[in-house]
């Protein structure tokens, strides 16, 4: 196949219109250096990936989320496109369960890892997408959840800083971590990055790094990456490699 074909039924596979997709323009701008060799690498795990998730393709909202996932993983640097297979698998898991999470209002953390542990142990890579697809198919079909959901697009579109300087910051931190190669062999490297990016935020919204609105909220937005790491150590089993999961420090 060439470029062009995977582009198209990629765009098919996710009921993407020509117009609406940005695709192409996306893997061209993030992986501008690499041959088109590389290319029909990573389109081929964008379709072997989507392909898994072939039954729910009539469920538009759930397509146009799983997306959002690829073009979240795209802006991942990596030191091989080999890499980005198990990247966008990865991501997308976890994108999902915290979708699912805050669906199903999961609050405590013991409750978390006892979904986590029970819904993704020792599945190989194509059940566990199908079971994970079968969870989330109520929520994507929930009418009132797809409201509110579009109803907070919104307001993040229209956010004005005077309302809630705390939500503002949370989001800029949850996309932020989005374009972060989480990874547990550099959980520290992370924690003074994502630090960074914090005192950053908080210089920016004009709050001080000793108020107590900003320890909490830095507890909180630290939180935010302990749950990825959470969930990435549950998930050392995808590739199918023979380790254990890794400690959170």
């Amino acid at each position: 196949m060439n470029l062009n074909s995977l582009y198209s039924e990629i765009k098919q596979l996710l009921s993407i219109s020509e117009n609406n997709s940005d695709l192409e323009q996306n893997i061209n701008r993030c992986y501008s250096r690499e041959p088109d060799e590389n290319k029909l690498e990573i389109l081929g795990d964008i379709l072997s990936f989507i392909d898994k998730f072939s039954m729910f393709r009539d469920i538009k909202p759930f397509m146009n989320s799983l997306y959002s996932c690829i073009n979240n993983s795209l802006e991942i640097k990596l030191e091989s496109v080999l890499d980005f297979e198990e990247l966008l698998v990865k991501n997308s898991i976890m994108h999902f369960v915290q979708q699912y999470i805050n669906y199903s209002k999961i609050t405590q953390k013991d409750q978390v890892l006892e979904f986590l542990t029970d819904s993704l142990e020792k599945l190989q890579k194509k059940p566990l997408v199908m079971n994970l697809g079968l969870l989330l198919k109520p929520m994507y079909q929930d009418q009132k959840y797809l409201i509110n959901l579009e109803k907070l697009k919104e307001v993040e579109v229209n956010y004005n800083l005077a309302t809630d300087v705390d939500l503002q910051i949370k989001q800029e931190i949850d996309a932020w971590l989005n374009t972060q190669d989480i990874n547990l062999d550099k959980q520290d490297e992370l924690k003074e990055w994502l630090k960074l990016k914090f005192e950053n935020l908080v210089t920016e919204y004009n709050l001080t790094m000793d108020s107590e609105k900003s320890k909490k909220l830095e507890m909180e937005v630290l939180e935010m990456l302990t749950m990825k790491l959470t969930m990435l150590t549950l998930m050392e089993f995808v590739p199918e490699d023979s380790f254990g999961p890794i400690s959170i420090k």
